[in-house]
């Protein structure tokens, strides 16, 4: 088990996705209370059924400021506090060169991705200042967030953004005991992926199948991650394990990055 977890809460946002439920379950594991946020009902439903006591899951917009405010509010009400935040929310971009964007599509993966990174985090840090043991900040991010390829100029642009924020972030909590970290996974075996590879493989002159091989040939590992690795990682920057690790960004990529 992970040290200073068990009894402590968690609240993740994208709560029902990919990563989002695997942070769920994994904290849910090592003895967390878990607080999971998402839009998608059925999602939130499914992950109630799997773990049942220790959670509750709020149907939010994490782009709006006063649903924000109300699903830390719920955390507070229901567990007495917020040790752990998981800014993880996020939506994929279209494949487009940037002569061809989309200003509709930057809008939406400015606002899911930054937006509410950005609400999160000031909600988090305005509770865990109230609190003598402070807290832990994940942030989301992606290996596309410390380089550029053609086509996702969008979505880099707001994983650039996210790992900025964090940065930023670090320099002003440390003080008050609030930890601030990143995962940036590279490709994850996850719904999000798929879209991506379609795009990207029709860049390429293939498919999405296509492009995944491609992929996968330049993966050191020579395969995706899955969701779990990705929560196993977060859980760990959300523990008492590395308490030195402060605006740190954890790449995990199976080798893709550097």
């Amino acid at each position: 088990m992970l040290k200073g977890i068990a009894g402590r809460t968690a609240v993740v946002t994208g709560g029902a996705g990919g990563i989002g439920s695997a942070t769920c379950r994994r904290l849910h594991a090592e003895g967390a209370n878990v607080v999971a946020v998402d839009l998608d009902v059925a999602g939130l439903q499914e992950l109630a059924n799997q773990l049942g006591e220790r959670l509750i899951t709020v149907v939010a917009d994490v782009t709006d400021e006063a649903d924000t405010e109300r699903f830390f509010a719920a955390a507070v009400a229901q567990f007495g506090a917020v040790d752990m935040f998981h800014a993880n929310a996020g939506v994929e971009s279209r494949v487009v060169p940037v002569m061809a964007l989309d200003v509709a599509d930057l809008d939406k993966v400015m606002r899911v991705n930054v937006r509410s990174a950005f609400l999160g985090a000031a909600a988090a840090v305005r509770q865990m200042a109230t609190q003598a043991d402070g807290g832990k900040i994940v942030f989301t991010a992606s290996i596309a967030g410390l380089k550029g390829d053609a086509g996702v100029s969008v979505y880099t642009a707001s994983k650039h953004a996210v790992i900025g924020l964090a940065r930023a972030l670090a320099k002003e909590t440390a003080a008050q005991g609030i930890r601030v970290n990143v995962v940036a996974p590279g490709p994850v075996e996850t719904r999000m992926m798929r879209p991506l590879e379609d795009g990207l493989g029709a860049l390429a002159g293939t498919d999405g199948a296509g492009l995944q091989a491609i992929l996968k040939t330049v993966i050191p590992m020579g395969r995706y991650a899955e969701a779990d690795e990705i929560a196993a990682t977060t859980a760990w920057l959300l523990s008492d394990e590395v308490p030195y690790m402060h605006g740190e960004v954890v790449t995990v990529g199976g080798g893709l990055y550097p």
